[in-house]
């Protein structure tokens, strides 16, 4: 009888270890997931913040890029001067006689009309700047040259001279980035001239076709007030 409760007792104990062991083995699966899940999460951090890294290096290369542009506008505009100047060189007949003054160069002349513009002066300016497309109408700047003539003649009320000018730029250089502009200024022009309903429909192709330009929020404005 001894023995058999004896060996009751040892089973029943071999079961309640054999429990505790499981539960360790458990406790200690467990860990090893919550590590592994910790290590996930650094690493998921650290992507996280590479990333943003790479953001802004690119919105830094995007504003590198922008003002490169720009730069490069500004030196495709001499450089189209020179082009001229060189034109008019190769195309210059010889000098007759020594004295004889040399011909004023292609951006000479238009550096003089745009001067005069910048200063207020525009009578000047408005006759550079057709003296100037008069001797080179296939000029690289001849399209700037048509829409600072507009510009001249608008200031001083001339609005049909104005107009004009703005229409041969439109109808010449229908690929030029100054199109927006002169639609604008044409349209500003033809109104005081009665043509209404033509402005309407110039302001309107701004906004249509030129939604992101600064001209098109101009357009809007426009139209606003002749509702």
């Amino acid at each position: 009888m001894k023995n058999i409760t004896k060996l009751i007792f040892m089973v029943g104990s071999g079961f309640l270890l054999s429990g505790c062991v499981a539960s360790q083995n458990d406790i200690s699966t467990l860990k090893l997931q919550l590590q592994e899940l910790n290590r996930t999460i650094v690493q998921m951090q650290a992507n996280q913040a590479e990333l943003a890294g790479k953001m802004d290096e690119l919105n830094q290369n995007l504003s590198v890029s922008n003002e490169n542009l720009s730069q490069m506008d500004e030196q495709l505009s001499k450089f189209s001067a020179k082009l001229d100047d060189l034109s008019a060189a190769v195309a210059r007949p010889e000098p007759q006689a020594p004295q004889q003054p040399a011909a004023l160069l292609p951006s000479d002349l238009f550096a003089e009309a745009k001067n005069h513009l910048d200063k207020g002066a525009y009578e000047p300016a408005a006759t550079g700047f057709k003296l100037y497309l008069s001797k080179y109408p296939e000029a690289e700047n001849a399209d700037q040259a048509y829409l600072f003539m507009g510009d001249a003649y608008s200031a001083l009320a001339n609005h049909k001279s104005a107009a004009v000018a703005y229409a041969k730029l439109l109808q010449q250089f229908p690929k030029s980035k100054l199109v927006p502009a002169a639609r604008l200024k044409y349209a500003r022009n033809i109104l005081p001239l009665g043509k209404t309903d033509e402005a309407k429909r110039y302001f309107n192709s701004i906004v249509r076709e030129f939604a992101s330009s600064p001209e098109a929020k101009q357009a809007k404005a426009e139209l606003a007030k002749l509702k």
